[in-house]
């Protein structure tokens, strides 16, 4: 219609000029047929001539609608010109899949007006543009795509900013996640990538917001979401652990949702951040709360390196859980460093032979060969030195039987404590 309109314009305006310049300048014209011959002014001659243009055009389009010729002929040039888009999508998308991405982006937008879904050709053409790392030829490219459909908005966005994180352009990533969350509030794809994002970005505040309504979208389960959610919670509690904050630690883990705090992964990194900020008796506390409801042989690991107000308590605690869980490594080992601190070697020495025998533990190799050099047992210490290396390599695990000769005799301190028997 706008092409009509151009036309038209023209024609008046150059009709106009002729008319003007024949009337400044009249003229005579003469028209010799044979013997015979016509003579009249230019002007008279040139309305003939039009005249006889419009009604000639105007026979010629009567005679088209009667015989119906007018409609076969549009039909014909439209068909053609939707095979001609419909082999340059293909072909387009052929070559995108081939990796030729210039090729690719020419086939998608030649025929791209004539095409039965041009935005499916704008999108594939814009993903061809980024492929070869043409950023403002995308968004040009984007935002066509969105002139041919404005009800796409969505796709469109979504397409935007999943390239924009392919492309490292993380703040441009972000605004078009947020400006979208805001169009479409119930897509979990959206959601899914603005936290991705976030990750990126290292916005762990952000990322805490946004933790409630990933795990009400269920897509805290998947491995990547998985990593996403520990990130969060790492980078957050090593805020405040490398401030040496514990206050604000407890304050951060009471604003996480009650489904995010029972899961063991959290828990542990919450105990751990606790311990690294320097606060032993509130971890202590922690662990203490949280093994008695569900037990995490972590927390009990982290409990043997706490350094305990009074020992006496903690080991008791430890052989609660002992009583629990009598063949728990954890439990032994637990005891063993426990011991360790409070200087009984001898029992401490029991403890850690009797874990590791149950289950192979690096530390607990090394912490027992230092144990027995501090004892003095040389050669014990040498055969646990080789015994833990040999499983730090191969990875194979050896029953740790350590020279009868170097056993220390018993010592009774002021309250005996019971070397356990495996």
């Amino acid at each position: 219609m706008s092409r009509f309109v151009v036309v038209l314009v023209l024609v008046s305006l150059g009709f106009v000029w002729l008319m003007n310049q024949v009337m400044q300048q009249p003229g005579i014209t003469l028209i010799t047929w044979g013997l015979s011959s016509i003579r009249m002014k230019t002007a008279t001659l040139i309305l003939y001539v039009l005249l006889a243009c419009v009604v000639f055009y105007l026979a010629f389009t009567l005679l088209l609608q009667l015989t119906g010729i007018g409609k076969k002929v549009q039909h014909f040039r439209s068909r053609r010109a939707y095979n001609k888009a419909k082999r340059s999508l293909n072909q387009g998308l052929i070559q995108l899949t081939e990796g030729q991405w210039l090729e690719a982006e020419k086939s998608l937008t030649s025929h791209a007006n004539q095409s039965e879904a041009p935005l499916l050709n704008y999108l594939a053409a814009a993903r061809a543009a980024h492929m070869r790392q043409a950023p403002a030829r995308r968004d040009a490219l984007l935002k066509k795509a969105l002139q041919t459909d404005p009800k796409a908005h969505s796709a469109v966005a979504v397409a935007q900013a999943e390239m924009q994180l392919a492309a490292n352009q993380l703040e441009q990533a972000n605004a078009t996640l947020v400006s979208l969350r805001k169009t479409a509030p119930k897509n979990n794809y959206v959601l899914k990538l603005l936290a991705k994002v976030l990750y990126k970005q290292e916005n762990w505040e952000a990322l805490l917001n946004l933790l409630p309504d990933l795990q009400k979208a269920n897509l805290l389960n998947t491995d990547t979401m998985g990593k996403v959610k520990t990130a969060t919670l790492q980078g957050l509690f090593n805020k405040y652990t490398d401030l040496k904050q514990p206050e604000k630690l407890q304050a951060l883990w009471k604003q996480l949702p009650q489904s995010i705090r029972e899961q063991p992964e959290a828990i542990s990194l919450f105990a751990k951040a606790l311990y690294q900020a320097g606060s032993h008796e509130q971890a202590a506390q922690f662990i203490q709360t949280t093994q008695q409801k569900t037990w995490h042989p972590e927390l009990a690991e982290l409990y043997g390196r706490l350094n305990h107000s009074n020992l006496n308590t903690a080991i008791q605690q430890a052989e609660k859980w002992l009583t629990q869980q009598p063949t728990n490594p954890n439990n032994l080992l637990l005891l063993a460093r426990l011991h360790k601190q409070q200087k009984l070697w001898g029992v401490s020495k029991s403890y850690y032979e009797a874990s590791l025998n149950q289950e192979p533990n690096r530390e607990g190799y090394l912490e027992l060969a230092e144990l027995l050099e501090t004892m003095g047992e040389k050669e014990n210490a040498e055969y646990c030195y080789r015994l833990g290396l040999r499983y730090c390599i191969l990875g194979k695990a050896e029953r740790l039987t350590l020279l009868a000769s170097q056993r220390p005799k018993k010592k009774q301190g002021p309250n005996p404590v019971p070397v356990p028997l495996f």
